[in-house]
């Protein structure tokens, strides 16, 4: 009975240590589906769908506004379908007329719109239909749908991580870097609170993308080649600036024999092209109808500052450094010298990615990217900067010493609560939405209430002056300096009046000598209506919100 009894228990362990065994070498996949079940749950309860401003607002309105015209509108011309969306919705819509046609036109791109396109039907067609919601593009239903679009594009984005970082490292590195990319970064905010944005859809493209490199480059076939042009067209189409990930076909630790592996597969690489073309159709035909041009730079008078790009601030700042709102970034510049001692052709990916997206990023005129936590433009790439991040996990993970790969997860933990906590407070309004300062900052450090002197020690872009390329601190102060100034300016406002008007009266009397014109008596009055436009204009640049 003793001896049985044995045999039984020793089956019992052997069978148990299998089990863990075999649970373990899955940890990833469980991990990866914990994270999705827990934001499906939070985003499912925290959603407040009548919000008007919830899912559906600021970028997301210029994106959005193709699908909605064609699906819901029936109609492919964004005006028309402009003039019928619900008056609320054209408050915080505004779509300019081109000079030449008089057509509006959105200035975001048509990408994410195909993407939003089906789950839009879905909500249309079935959900609208079965609720009794109001048909218009913007009632729950549509949130519902869009929503439900960014969840399947995060899945699919973790899913494609995963299996990238199983083809270098083990499957405990695996979790560990899919829950800081997933719980200890900036992404967090951007698929719990505002999931539409285009940066999961770009973060879930650009892996997918990475992953089909592989595979093509290991085997070119035909079916791959279309669909890698499909869907590099597609991600450069959500984002045109995402045009830099082609440096991915490039990158590698033998830069030659990669370029003669192209040429050699030239036909591969022209069906590629093809596809991406083909891609961009809808976008050629939507520029041409409302430009009378094949091409049409939307964006006006914004632009990139390539000989003054702000990388110090785009990285640092506490307006909206990428690494101070998300240090555990950091780890990505920290995992580079392992990846060139031991995993050299990724270290080449992922060191032209930080670079270029670095330099593009901070060289755009509003290099904060408006209201948002953190510096979400970013995260297009967090794929691939998860690479070198798993190799750094890896090499601590080597040490003999418990004690450091103890001290490690205790610190990857600590900074993992910081993002989370964070996350909540700039959804409290705890951390500002981009006039933060570092005293502003510092004032609610793993705070709960608001401090005093939050408010007064913001600082607010100076956007007119932000668009010619100049930055603070020559051309922005403090919010309560700035609060003071606009008091004088409204208090006294005979005051400036007649400094401007002494100042327009230099100005009239030089360019009337200058044209040999003689001064009349309308000088008072000509500097008088200048004076006034310049107070004006004084004015209007402290109507600023925080």
């Amino acid at each position: 009975m003793k001896i049985s009894d044995s045999i039984n228990s020793r089956n019992l362990f052997n069978r148990l240590n299998i089990f863990t065994k075999k649970i373990t070498k899955k940890l990833s996949a469980i991990t990866l589906w914990l994270i999705f079940c827990g934001v499906c749950l939070y985003n499912i309860q925290n959603q407040d769908w009548n919000n008007p401003r919830r899912l559906i607002d600021a970028d997301v309105h210029y994106y959005y506004i193709y699908a909605v015209s064609a699906i819901v509108y029936h109609d492919l011309d964004i005006g028309k379908a402009y003039k019928k969306l619900p008056g609320s919705i054209r408050l915080n819509l505004w779509l300019p007329p081109n000079d030449e046609t008089g057509k509006v036109y959105s200035k975001m791109s048509i990408g994410l719109s195909l993407i939003y396109a089906p789950f839009t039907a879905f909500s249309h067609y079935i959900l609208v239909p079965i609720t009794g919601a109001p048909a218009d593009g913007y009632s729950a239903p549509y949130k519902i749908g869009l929503l439900l679009s960014a969840l399947l594009f995060f899945l699919f984005g973790l899913v494609s991580l995963r299996k990238v970082l199983l083809l270098h490292f083990n499957d405990t590195i695996t979790t560990l870097t899919l829950i800081i990319v997933a719980f200890g970064t900036n992404i967090t905010w951007y698929i719990s609170s505002e999931a539409t944005m285009s940066h999961v859809y770009s973060f879930a493209l650009i892996i997918f993308l990475y992953r089909l490199l592989i595979r093509w480059f290991q085997n070119p076939r035909t079916g791959l080649s279309i669909l890698i042009g499909i869907i590099f067209g597609l991600i450069v189409l959500i984002r045109p600036t995402n045009i830099m990930f082609l440096v991915l076909f490039l990158a590698t630790g033998d830069i030659r024999e990669r370029i003669l592996f192209l040429f050699r597969n030239y036909a591969k690489i022209l069906l590629m092209i093809a596809m991406f073309v083909v891609v961009w159709i809808p976008q050629f035909a939507f520029w041409k109808y409302v430009s009378g041009h094949w091409f049409f730079y939307t964006y006006g008078d914004e632009s990139f500052f390539w000989n003054n790009p702000q990388v110090i601030s785009s990285l640092f700042s506490y307006r909206k450094g990428w690494l101070v709102y998300t240090p555990l970034m950091m780890l990505a510049f920290i995992g580079l010298p392992v990846l060139w001692r031991q995993y050299r052709p990724l270290f080449w990916q992922v060191i032209s990615v930080l670079i270029l997206l670095t330099y593009i990023n901070s060289s755009w005129w509003c290099w904060w990217f408006g209201g948002s936590y953190g510096n979400r433009a970013y995260i297009d790439g967090y794929g691939i900067f998860a690479l070198a991040i798993a190799a750094f996990l890896s090499f601590v993970a080597k040490y003999r010493y418990k004690i450091l790969s103890f001290t490690g997860i205790v610190v990857l933990a600590a900074f993992v609560f910081l993002n989370l906590f964070q996350t909540w407070q700039y959804r409290m309004g705890l951390i500002h939405y981009v006039s933060n300062t570092k005293q502003s900052y510092w004032n609610n450090f793993l705070k709960t209430q608001m401090s005093p002197e939050f408010y007064n020690n913001l600082v607010v872009p100076d956007h007119p002056v932000a668009m010619m390329g100049i930055y603070y601190p020559r051309s922005e102060m403090f919010v309560g300096d700035a609060i003071r100034i606009k008091s004088l300016i409204e208090l006294n406002p005979e005051y400036f009046i007649s400094h401007f008007q002494g100042e327009a009266i230099k100005k009239i009397s030089s360019q009337k000598k200058t044209t040999g014109l003689v001064l009349s008596d309308k000088i008072d009055s000509l500097s008088r209506i200048e004076a006034i436009e310049m107070y004006k204009a004084l004015k209007q640049r402290y109507q600023f919100q925080y």
